[in-house]
């Protein structure tokens, strides 16, 4: 009898467990499934946060960069300025956009239109935004790539949470449309010059640190006697060539600056 009540006493903690046991896999089972109605019921649209200014995405064979984005006076039209470096496009085969409001094919279609200001500047006008947008799924091809195999899969999120307030209503006039090139290719080269200057005071200090460990490697030098002296005659080559190197390194970073700032003032003066 008392093995009995023993028996009783070491199943009820078991039978706890796996009640509480039970009652977990059914709370992740709640949760798991809860989770897939939201996101078959709710897919991801606005939220997503995309591309933001000065990033860049690829689409084709081509490398866009992100050059802001602006709303007009209607409050539902939006323009997406983008630059595109080293430009493969064919001019016999323009390409186009299409723009919709997810990235599967659900999402709603919206009208858009892509401008060509430069050789490697465009202007994306999309009408009809939702209110509460703040992505819009971008894909820019041929007319005959859209069309056939570049699926709305490989579009690219665009965020348009931060734009600047336009007093236009339509599509601004070619000349508006260059003098947001000319500034944004100001902006581009402003953002050069500031990345070769840190390149420039990065290889200084590189340069500083090198010529002080050269020093001390030259001091040991002196006072070293056969393998010591050879191992060291090697760290001293392999200093001097990675000194050769930043000071080769500097020169074209200061190079890049001076090329920076003659295209810079070329574009302040065609705004002026």
């Amino acid at each position: 009898m008392l093995s009995a009540f023993s028996s009783t006493i070491t199943m009820r903690p078991q039978n706890r467990a796996e009640k509480k046991f039970i009652y977990l896999l059914a709370g992740i089972i709640v949760v798991v499934a809860t989770a897939f109605a939201v996101a078959f019921l709710f897919p991801k649209s606005s939220t997503a946060s995309g591309v933001k200014p000065d990033q860049s995405f690829t689409q084709g064979d081509n490398q866009f960069t992100f050059a802001g984005a602006s709303r007009y006076a209607n409050k539902t039209t939006y323009q997406l300025n983008l630059y595109v470096k080293d430009n493969q496009i064919d001019p016999l085969q323009p390409i186009t956009a299409n723009v919709r409001t997810r990235s599967a094919g659900n999402g709603e279609k919206l009208p858009a239109k892509l401008v060509q200001v430069s050789e490697d500047f465009y202007a994306l006008v999309v009408k009809n935004v939702p209110d509460k947008q703040t992505s819009l799924y971008v894909a820019i091809g041929t007319n005959k790539q859209l069309n056939g195999g570049l699926s709305m899969s490989s579009s690219q999120p665009i965020s348009i949470q931060k734009v600047t307030l336009s007093d236009h209503s339509s599509t601004p006039s070619s000349r508006a449309l260059e003098q947001e090139y000319f500034t944004y290719m100001v902006h581009f080269y402003g953002k050069r010059i500031t990345t070769y200057r840190q390149k420039v005071k990065d290889a200084d200090a590189n340069i500083a640190t090198l010529k002080a460990t050269l020093k001390k490697q030259k001091a040991s030098l002196s006072v070293q006697t056969g393998s010591q002296k050879a191992a060291t005659k090697q760290k001293i080559s392999d200093t001097e060539t990675s000194l050769k190197t930043q000071k080769t390194e500097r020169a074209s970073a200061q190079k890049s600056i001076k090329s920076a700032r003659i295209a810079r003032e070329k574009y302040q003066k065609q705004l002026e």
